[in-house]
């Protein structure tokens, strides 16, 4: 079963139990403007990271993921369901995973390229609709608008920094494998089934250190990228 999967049943239930899902879907009524902004953020976002991971695959030999139907930026093509309502539900989610035959490729270094292009393509998406926020032309078509682009470019910026940790499912960890030597490629793999769940252990238990990790530095890259804070 998909890791990320049980990660976020798991992330729902401890919510349901202790009464404290904080969900995007919790906060739609008081903020929906912020909340039509999350959603496209996440699945733009999601459509173009795991669309680049295909097609930086494909570049460079492996025509897994072409074949399987993923070479597309239809966002049906990678949007999962379950992931998707947990992700409204929890506020943690998951797209399809983008499958690669790392045999099929040219080195391996191409793991690196390939697990980097996920989170290259939000930061390059955060680049691009920071544009009418940072110049000033987003405020022609009102606040409304406004923050729908502000919303995006945070939730791909949290969504870039995120999946660059180095713990397995996420891309991190494939970036890592592909700069290492074979025999602690070895060593590297026989950690990733440890992976998921030294993710949940902070994500439940040290979010703190998530909020130094990832949205501390998602907040300051997003100032960075807009002008705004």
């Amino acid at each position: 079963m998909n890791p990320m999967l049980l990660l976020g049943l798991f992330l729902l239930l401890y919510g349901f139990i202790n009464h404290s899902l904080f969900g995007p879907v919790q906060f739609a009524a008081e903020d929906p403007i912020a909340f039509v902004g999350f959603v496209i953020a996440i699945v733009l976002g999601i459509t173009v990271h795991e669309f680049m991971h295909a097609y930086t695959a494909h570049s460079l030999g492996d025509d897994t993921a072409r074949l399987l139907g993923r070479l597309s930026l239809n966002p049906m093509a990678h949007l999962d369901p379950f992931g998707m309502l947990l992700l409204v539900l929890a506020g943690f989610g998951y797209g399809k995973p983008v499958p690669f035959n790392e045999s099929r490729l040219r080195s391996s270094l191409a793991v690196t390229f390939v697990a980097l292009a996920g989170p290259l393509a939000n930061l390059g998406l955060a680049a691009l609709f920071a544009v009418p926020l940072r110049f000033g032309s987003a405020e022609v078509f009102g606040p409304d608008y406004a923050r729908i682009l502000f919303v995006i470019v945070q939730m791909n910026c949290v969504l870039a920094i995120f999946n660059l940790i180095p713990i397995p499912p996420l891309d991190g960890a494939n970036i890592v494998y592909g700069l290492l030597p074979p025999r602690q490629q070895y060593s590297w793999r026989t950690f990733q089934q440890y992976g998921p769940f030294l993710l949940l252990f902070i994500l439940l238990l040290a979010p703190r250190v998530l909020q130094s990790l990832v949205f501390i530095p998602a907040g300051q890259l997003t100032t960075a990228l807009t002008g705004l804070h």
